[in-house]
């Protein structure tokens, strides 16, 4: 009976999307959801796609993200964006994936055991089981937003501000001086389990970055937005802040 039971609810369970990977080449890389079960393929971005000079611009600048804490989930091989370009300006949103978003790590809820067990029991995962209150209001994995407004220098995009979500999910507005690394890479930071970007003085704090550039940044494409359910400009589901036109 109860390896009825146990096949049943994995049944049930919905499948899940993979997040789109880079291809060996990034000359062409044009990344694929790739299929749970018989679900077929969509691409990440057209493969007949003509490259412009701002996807180059956004693909030849690092993108790191790093974490002060030690949180579940584990991040996704590229990270998705979108831009809007304004004169010398450049907006750009990024879309970061983690598989998972769950209370566990270095944190209070932890520490004090009941807390994390009860929302890892019904947000993350429905009596550990099926997928939970998180996957059927949001959709598949744990993919936070931030939006970058760059200044194009010499050939090259230098961060002048970003928006980005805290914990709490209110809106974080960052300097550009707190995101810009030395070597000119450009840090997002996490402090909390549910993995919102809008940590301050990421460049400084973070450490053990995982850095994004040529064919690990991949432009978002419409079956990605429909495949995670991320919605649109006009009506953003999830990573809010990378759907946002201007970072004031």
């Amino acid at each position: 009976m109860i390896a009825l039971v146990g096949l049943v609810l994995t049944e049930l369970a919905p499948s899940e999307p993979a997040w789109p990977a880079p291809h060996a080449s990034a000359r062409n890389a044009h990344a694929s959801i790739l299929p749970p079960r018989s679900v077929p393929a969509v691409p990440a971005s057209p493969s007949h796609a003509p490259v412009a000079p701002e996807d180059e611009l956004v693909k030849n600048t690092p993108l790191c993200v790093g974490s002060s804490v030690r949180s579940a989930g584990r991040l996704g091989e590229t990270v998705l964006y979108r831009y809007r370009r304004d004169g010398d300006e450049l907006y750009v949103g990024y879309f970061v994936y983690f598989s998972t978003e769950r209370p566990w790590g270095d944190n209070a809820l932890t520490r004090r055991v009941l807390p994390a067990l009860a929302i890892d029991a019904f947000y993350s995962h429905f009596l550990f089981v099926l997928p939970g209150v998180q996957r059927v209001l949001y959709g598949p994995g744990d993919i936070e937003g931030a939006l970058v407004r760059y200044r194009i220098e010499d050939g090259r995009l230098v961060p002048v501000a970003a928006l980005a979500d805290d914990g709490g999910h209110r809106r974080v507005h960052l300097r550009g001086e707190e995101l810009r690394a030395p070597d000119g890479r450009v840090v997002l930071l996490t402090e909390t389990w549910s993995h919102q970007l809008g940590a301050r003085n990421a460049a400084a704090r973070a450490h053990g970055v995982t850095c994004f550039e040529g064919a690990r940044l991949e432009p978002l494409s419409a079956a990605v937005a429909e495949a995670f359910r991320l919605g649109s400009e006009s009506a953003p589901l999830r990573a809010k802040p990378a759907w946002q036109r201007a970072t004031d």
